[in-house]
């Protein structure tokens, strides 16, 4: 593929075409009205493929020479100043104050691997790439305690940069990375930014970067696009959970089964072990939607409960493999490892709800032995995840810091327990309404004293579990009082009240942020 002509845009002539007057005209309306080009009058040209067997689409590249439809490395686009004419350049926000931002957002990289900057300098990003400069800085700056105004200025610049970006062909790992701290960071965009970022990342044969490690002798180029390519894989798989939607990525593949030997090729370095850790965890976790499905009024019938028992011991030996295996690291100190038990309980509590999915809440207390065995299980795994998350040092100064699906994670266990305890589930021994509300209302003060922009989420977290602490400790209010599930990014919520509603996780408005 290498004798490829270089990309080019719809509108120039393809190779091998024959200037003429047909060139250009559809013969059947204007330019604009047209949504495709004519089709060219071509010359033989030499086959761009020298074997056999070809992709379909480098058949089609062949014979049209579209370059829309060139597949593989995408060529970078010429090299522009782009810092003649950003958003920092146009004084929507002072330099000084992006300057900040960028020695903020370098500590938080460290909660996404320390892979989403690349550059030393804030001139080296701008340089490089706009959509990468906004996205650091509107993270930046929603993590900052005075960076609410610069917030709702690098928010929507970072939005129209997306947008403007959605059917460019010419892309560089800079745009993966942008995408990527959108999606890990911003919930209200984030399952939008995520679908944009593994469309594109397979574009450009991120998936196949493994391959080409694994070999040996890989240029650094080929490791930073399968590392970026694993990131994209758990951060798809924990949207998959926390959306209750299909993972776009499958876990079947070789690149996400044989981790170890990546983690060998390239030395056991510690970025390669704290997401190696996650790709085991999901091959987990994917294994188990798989066999027992997506549908949410569907549970786990009886016979089937010991292979969902297996699942939880093959948990369990992740545990023992991966509690202590990540070292504590030099930015955000012992947050892999902690994250990685934090993990563990969170994987626990949801195999649990499969049990409980279908079930009216007014049968769990009289439900069977099984179910309420698992009910006992999820209890001591939600209370795991709010212990951790307020008694952890370094989970609990990462409250402002780590991914959404961390906040995801803490807000899944508080609801559950606050719902099983207002219904008495499984048992009065397992949970008690006292012992709850103590357990939330000191994870809802840890939140309250974080300090970051008033937008973040920690805040709308503690106000959202607070009512439903008030639902709990009043006698006079059921739990059909509870805030009912809210619409997640625009779909609709069941309005059944069914058990699973316990596992929802759109116990939060996922607002707008800009208009806070």
């Amino acid at each position: 593929m290498s004798d490829l002509p270089a990309l080019n845009s719809y509108a120039q002539t393809p190779a091998g075409v024959e200037p003429g007057p047909e060139h250009g005209k559809s013969g059947h309306g204007s330019d604009e009205e047209d949504t495709l080009p004519p089709a060219p009058i071509l010359t033989p040209v030499a086959p761009v493929d020298d074997s056999i067997y070809s992709l379909p689409i480098n058949s089609l590249y062949e014979v049209t020479r579209l370059p829309t439809l060139r597949v593989g490395n995408v060529l970078p686009s010429t090299q522009r100043n782009y810092q003649s004419h950003d958003f920092i350049t146009r004084r929507l926000i002072l330099e000084a104050a992006a300057e900040s931002l960028f020695t903020t957002f370098i500590r938080l990289d460290y909660f996404c691997y320390g892979l989403m900057c690349p550059y030393s300098t804030l001139r080296d990003v701008r340089a490089s790439s706009p959509m990468l400069t906004a996205a650091l800085c509107a993270v930046a700056a929603l993590h900052d305690p005075d960076g609410s105004s610069v917030f709702k200025t690098c928010h929507p610049e970072y939005q129209r940069l997306v947008m403007g970006s959605m059917f460019v062909v010419s892309q560089s790992s800079d745009t993966i990375r942008a995408l990527i701290i959108g999606a890990y960071w911003l919930a209200d965009i984030s399952y939008t930014l995520l679908g944009h970022a593994i469309r594109l990342a397979m574009r450009l044969n991120y998936h196949l970067a493994y391959y080409a490690v694994i070999k040996g002798g890989a240029e650094q180029e080929d490791i930073m696009k399968a590392r970026l390519w694993y990131i994209l894989y758990i951060h798809d798989h924990q949207s998959s959970i926390f959306n209750g939607r299909p993972a776009l990525i499958s876990a079947s593949e070789e690149p996400h089964q044989q981790w170890e030997a990546f983690i060998r090729i390239n030395e056991n370095q510690e970025v390669d072990l704290r997401m190696s850790s996650q790709i085991a965890l999901y091959h987990i976790t994917s294994k188990v939607r798989d066999v027992f499905g997506g549908d949410p009024s569907q549970g786990v019938p009886n016979h089937s409960l010991p292979q969902l028992r297996g699942y939880f011991a093959e948990l369990d030996r992740w545990y023992m493999i991966w509690g202590n295996r990540m070292p504590r690291n030099a930015h955000v100190g012992w947050f892999p490892r902690d994250g990685a038990i934090l993990n563990y309980h969170f994987a626990r509590l949801h195999l649990c709800s499969y049990v409980f999915r279908g079930l009216p809440l007014g049968f769990l207390p009289s439900a069977s032995v099984e179910v309420q065995e698992f009910g006992r299980t999820a209890v001591t795994s939600a209370a795991a995840v709010l212990s951790l998350a307020v008694e952890r040092d370094d989970l609990r100064s990462a409250l402002v810091g780590m991914p959404i699906y961390y906040h995801a994670m803490i807000n899944f266990a508080a609801v559950f327990l606050i719902k099983a305890a207002k219904i008495g589930f499984p048992d009065s021994t397992a949970v008690n309404a006292p012992a709850v509300l103590s357990q939330v209302n000191d994870c809802v003060r840890e939140l309250r004293a974080q300090k970051a922009s008033s937008q973040h989420l920690v805040y709308h977290l503690a106000n959202g579990l607070e009512g439903y602490m008030k639902v709990l400790s009043d006698p006079n209010q059921d739990v059909s009082m509870l805030p009912a599930p809210m619409s997640a990014l625009g779909d609709n919520a069941s309005t059944l009240s069914t058990a699973d509603s316990i596992f929802m996780l759109d116990t939060f408005d996922l607002f707008s942020y800009v208009n806070m």
